[in-house]
């Protein structure tokens, strides 16, 4: 069955407009109506009969279900249907409408009371574009992908009848690794405090994965993953096995995947005595890259280059943040590799999943399975914010309040009560609630938290103003410390949003905005006030991967002024965006970046997600929103490390705080068979 993927408001039934700005205060588009009105079709159901509407409404609902990251839409209890459809303002004779419409489908006995519903509903395998399975509703893509991600990933477990790999705890490495680890854990790499040395959970995290198929590591912000990674490779470059160049370390985004290269990095270069193989390692450590680039996806053929049928050539894959994987991209990811290529996947469970469908990563780490077997190591200490000042301790005890469902200092939840205080008041210290919820109280703190920033800086004036040279060896000494120190800068302080869009004022493009605006005023640029125009030292951020030009969604850059001598000619100065490039900075004409960037002097949480600041306000919206929810908040809170601004009503930070992320999957049952 095709569908059209774009359909004209027109070209949708008389009958179900009605329900069109229900769509779009849902973040649902015309093509999901028109979804449903065509597969009405098939079923021989007419417009304007109650069935016909009661299906419409079905499909919207499951739309609406996948839209906020489930898999599937459960049907028992009825009261979880029942609200989604409250959302399309469907009345008790719609709602009956529902469950009788779903009582004759799923009557697959008599094919002439159910009418021509059989064309469209099936069950198991069958392929129909709507499935029952486990008292839920499915699309037919997403009950085909969790089936089959599901299956890889119990062979990698080894729970599928025909793998011979031993169910009880297989964590324990390899003998051969044993001498390798004990040399690395006899040279430790330090800093000013000492020694860092591997504790109890990063150990053990280490030894499981040295053996097994797949590996989940699920930690904090800040817990140390990426030093186990660091400790794990300086194993594995002992062991020569695998060697070096089939090992493939990758992220979800160019920024998470730069990240994790820096990090290792700087736990090799803290090493007072590194051996041979640390060396070796410092000058052979496997890129770290995108998945997206890693599989060689082709946006033009909307392909990826490694396959099932083209396996990875690696021999050991590290992946990063990979909460943020859904599960389209984690059914690419399993079926690129070899069987014997061993998985390793690190995140933490308890963050924000990906935007996308699909919590392959919390589902696999909470399958008892997985934990008997050895197969999850959870991370529970934090490095990031200091347990040992108080600002740290603060931020910690918030996050895990939050994460528990309670308000920091509550009875019974760790910290201490949020000290409420005026903008005036705030100390951008620990943890602090700035009690507004109007317009006038944003403004206030946005005016505030402008001294935070680079702009408010005597001693970065001169390098935002600079003119900077791009040369064919790319920028000088210079220039590059230069980029390194506004960077830096730039990376201290962040404003984090719920949403994008309005929210009351109170989304991302809102903020940013007034930002531009007010940017533009105070340095009289003439174009301050066009929509999509950038002002010289604007953050900015890139929203699509460019694989050509290497950028990648969620890379963070900064529009200055400069002139590209890298060609013929003397060109004169321009705008242009640069962005981190490894240990030095790339530059790219705005012109060839339009529709790929956009500013980002506030992002939305899930766009920070990965990151870490120092200082981070929270702008919380108006009024409860779908979005704000306590794995969002427990996201937000953990980017800090310093300080935390929570800007908005006590009333909807506890409703946020009350809100679990839920995300209806098959997927962790799959693993329990």
């Amino acid at each position: 069955m095709e569908l059209n993927s774009n359909p004209k408001i027109d070209e949708i039934d008389y009958f179900s407009h009605d329900l069109l700005p229900a769509i779009r205060q849902h973040d649902l588009g015309s093509e999901d109506l028109f979804l449903g009105a065509e597969l009405a079709r098939l079923a021989g159901l007419k417009p304007g009969d109650k069935e016909h509407r009661a299906l419409v409404l079905l499909v919207l609902a499951a739309r609406l279900t996948l839209n906020d990251g489930s898999t599937r839409l459960p049907l028992e209890p009825f009261s979880h249907l029942e609200s989604l459809l409250g959302m399309f303002q469907a009345g008790e004779e719609e709602i009956n409408a529902v469950k009788s419409l779903l009582a004759l489908a799923k009557n697959r006995a008599h094919p002439v009371e159910n009418r021509g519903l059989t064309n469209i509903f099936g069950s198991g395998g069958d392929y129909r574009p709507l499935v029952f399975d486990n008292s839920s509703l499915y699309l037919q893509k997403y009950h085909f992908l969790e089936a089959r991600v599901g299956d890889i990933l119990k062979n990698r477990l080894g729970l599928t009848p025909e793998n011979n790999l031993s169910r009880t705890a297989s964590d324990k490495p390899n003998d051969s690794f044993l001498p390798a680890l004990e040399e690395v854990l006899s040279n430790p790499p330090h800093d000013q405090a000492g020694p860092l040395v591997l504790d109890t959970e990063q150990l053990n995290a280490v030894k499981a994965m040295l053996s097994g198929k797949i590996t989940a590591i699920s930690g904090r912000p800040g817990s140390g993953k990426t030093s186990i990674i660091a400790s794990l490779l300086r194993v594995i470059a002992r062991a020569e096995s695998p060697p070096l160049h089939s090992i493939a370390l990758a992220a979800p985004t160019g920024k998470a995947a730069d990240r994790m290269r820096q990090a290792v990095a700087e736990h090799l270069a803290k090493i007072k005595n590194p051996g041979s193989a640390d060396l070796k390692l410092t000058e052979n450590c496997p890129p770290s890259t995108t998945l997206h680039r890693l599989l060689r996806y082709s946006p033009g053929q909307d392909l990826f280059w490694h396959n099932d049928n083209n396996p990875l050539p690696e021999k050991l894959v590290i992946v990063d943040e990979s909460s943020m994987i859904d599960l389209v991209m984690m059914d690419h990811l399993l079926r690129a590799l070899q069987p014997g290529t061993r998985l390793i996947l690190l995140g933490d469970a308890d963050q924000l999943p990906a935007v996308d469908a699909g919590s392959v990563f919390r589902d696999l780490c909470s399958a008892k399975s997985a934990h008997r077997l050895g197969r999850v190591k959870s991370l529970q200490k934090s490095y990031r914010a200091s347990e040992k000042d108080s600002p740290g301790r603060a931020i910690l005890n918030a996050a895990a309040a939050v994460n528990s469902g309670r308000m920091p200092g509550e009875e019974g939840a760790p910290g201490v009560p949020l000290p409420a205080r005026m903008v005036e008041e705030l100390l951008f210290d620990g943890v602090e609630l700035l009690p507004t919820s109007d317009q006038a109280g944003r403004t206030a703190l946005l005016e505030k938290w402008q001294t935070l920033l680079p702009q408010a800086q005597e001693e970065l004036k001169g390098d935002l103003q600079h003119q900077y040279t791009l040369g064919p060896a790319g920028f000088d000494d210079l220039a590059t410390e230069r980029l390194l120190k506004l960077f830096s800068a730039y990376e201290k302080s962040r404003l984090l949003c719920v949403t994008r869009k309005e929210a009351g004022g109170t989304g991302s493009d809102k903020v940013n905005q007034w930002f531009h605006q007010r940017w533009g005023m105070e340095h009289q640029h003439e174009q301050s006030a066009m929509p999509g125009q950038f002002l010289p030292g604007e953050p900015v951020l890139v929203t699509r991967n460019d694989y050509a030009l290497r950028l990648y969604n969620g890379d963070s850059g900064l529009v200055l002024k400069a002139a590209n001598r890298t060609g013929p000619g003397n060109r004169p100065p321009e705008l242009m965006a640069i962005f981190p490039r490894g240990s030095g900075f790339a530059a790219y004409p705005l012109a060839s970046l339009q529709g790929k960037i956009e500013l980002a002097w506030a992002t939305t949480v899930h766009k920070a997600q990965g990151s870490e600041f120092d200082n981070v306000a929270i702008i919380l919206p108006e009024h409860p929103v779908r979005p704000l929810t306590r794995e969002l908040l427990y996201t937000a809170i953990t980017r800090a490390k310093k300080s935390v601004v929570l800007v908005g009503s006590r009333g909807v930070l506890e409703e946020g705080i009350r809100q679990a992320k839920k995300r209806f999957s098959g997927l962790a049952d799959l693993l329990e068979e």
